[in-house]
């Protein structure tokens, strides 16, 4: 099988990847050293841009010899609920639809297009963006997507959690100088606005919006998952 995880590690515990091994495995790491493994090749990179500088990186230094399918996750999924499959193997169940899956699909809409995307407001970034540890932008989600896209839509199949896995074709609808261009963004901080940007992106960017009907049954079925839980 012709399939790569390509893991985001700050310092998770990777063992969970022990059960994978009938994939091929890269292991950008960002945090404190790692062991070699014969599991996994690791390859130290400085801590920038998120796990979307990871993901950028690695379609940048390999866009001629990527993986027939490429499963991006981050070192720790077992947190992200509904927004990633417990399991890499569900991402191939679904590819040949849209050459892209992830275990969730979200809905931009009219009130989603806000400047900082809302993260000001998240109790997960407060302090964060208060101590100015997140990056600003100049120009805004919706500029900095139009700016990529001119004709993107208003509503947008979107996805979270920045875990998804996506073809070698799809990734080839974009041309190397536009990933290049994008990893130059993603360089400069940290932690940069446009790392949560690109979280909302990557589903356009891949696949031009053809899981739009797909996404609003996935954003139903998640109001009615909330709802159970209240």
């Amino acid at each position: 099988m012709n399939n790569r995880l390509i893991i985001a590690r700050y310092n998770e515990d990777l063992e969970w990847l022990k059960k994978y091994n009938d994939f091929e495995i890269t292991v950008y790491n960002k945090g404190e050293n790692l062991k070699e493994s014969k599991l996994f090749q690791v390859i130290n990179l400085a801590n920038k841009g998120r796990e979307s500088h990871t993901w950028l990186y690695h379609i940048v230094n390999n866009y001629y010899h990527l993986n027939e399918i490429n499963i991006f996750l981050q070192g720790r999924i077992d947190d992200l609920n509904c927004m990633a499959y417990k399991n890499p193997n569900e991402y191939l169940k679904k590819i040949n639809k849209y050459g892209f899956s992830v275990s969730r699909y979200g809905l931009l809409g009219p009130f989603h297009w806000e400047w900082n995307v809302n993260i000001n407001k998240d109790i997960r970034y407060k302090k964060q963006w208060e101590n100015n540890e997140i990056s600003r932008s100049d120009i805004g989600f919706r500029n900095f997507s139009k700016e990529l896209f001119p004709e993107i839509p208003l509503f947008v199949a979107t996805s979270y959690g920045g875990c998804f896995a996506v073809t070698k074709e799809a990734i080839h609808l974009n041309d190397l100088l536009f990933y290049k261009k994008l990893l130059n963004t993603l360089s400069r901080s940290k932690n940069p606005i446009e790392g949560h940007y690109m979280e909302r992106l990557w589903c356009y960017i891949f696949t031009r919006n053809r899981p739009l009907i797909d996404s609003c049954l996935d954003v139903f079925k998640t109001k009615i998952e909330k709802f159970k839980i209240w």
